[in-house]
């Protein structure tokens, strides 16, 4: 009988899953552009990768001999609505770029177009698609958010990225057009934040059910 008592002491003290997940971004800055409110009408952005990135990067860039841009284009204006003073704008589609670029030529120009051109002139580090974006803007402080999604299947960098390359990864930008923000001819608001994904790793570990250790040994 004591013997059993033991066994299912013993079942209670099993390893069980658990979980952790690690965060892995890319800070980066820029500026975007809508070119109209009509459904059909495209939008993106373009900018630069900071030098300074946060602790956890999927891998570094070599920011001291390239110049490390991003280029979003072509997401498709879905939905617009207004409501008083918020504004919200819905994208479908477009694609994501990141470049390494030795001659630091990065020139917003006049125009977007002169941004992307400039912009995605290096080697493509990474590339990929953008499935989902958002753009919620408040018209009386002019400030928002961008909430978009992507993922990565090509560039030169991408077997880096290892299995992270099979997530989907966030772009989440705080924008703003308030008359602080200086913005170059054509584009309409600073974008200012990172591309990130999160990593779930599943682990056993050990988890005691009301009995423990030492209470299994008193059995004996």
């Amino acid at each position: 009988m004591r013997k059993a008592i033991i066994g299912v002491a013993l079942l209670l003290l099993m390893a069980v899953p658990a979980s952790a997940d690690t965060i892995y971004n890319f800070l980066k800055q820029g500026y975007g552009y809508i070119e109209g409110n009509t459904p059909g009408s495209l939008a993106g952005g373009v900018g630069l990768f900071e030098p300074l990135q946060p602790e956890n990067p999927p891998f570094d860039f070599d920011y001291t001999g390239f110049q490390v841009t991003w280029v979003i284009r072509d997401m498709v204006l879905t939905s617009y609505t207004q409501v008083s003073i918020f504004r919200t704008y819905q994208f479908a589609g477009g694609t994501i770029g990141v470049y390494e670029d030795a001659d630091f030529d990065l020139d917003y120009g006049a125009s977007p177009a002169t941004g992307i051109a400039t912009g995605s002139d290096g080697t493509a580090a990474l590339t990929g698609s953008v499935s989902t974006a958002v753009i919620l803007f408040n018209t009386m402080t002019g400030v928002g958010t961008f909430n978009g999604y992507c993922t990565f299947t090509g560039g030169s960098r991408l077997a880096e990225l290892g299995d992270l390359a099979m997530l989907e990864w966030q772009i989440f930008n705080g924008i703003s057009a308030n008359a602080g923000v200086q913005v170059p001819p054509g584009y309409h608001t600073r974008w200012a934040g990172r591309i990130f994904t999160t990593e779930t790793v599943t682990t056993e570990t050990v988890a005691a059910e009301s009995t423990s250790l030492s209470q299994i040994r008193a059995l004996y």
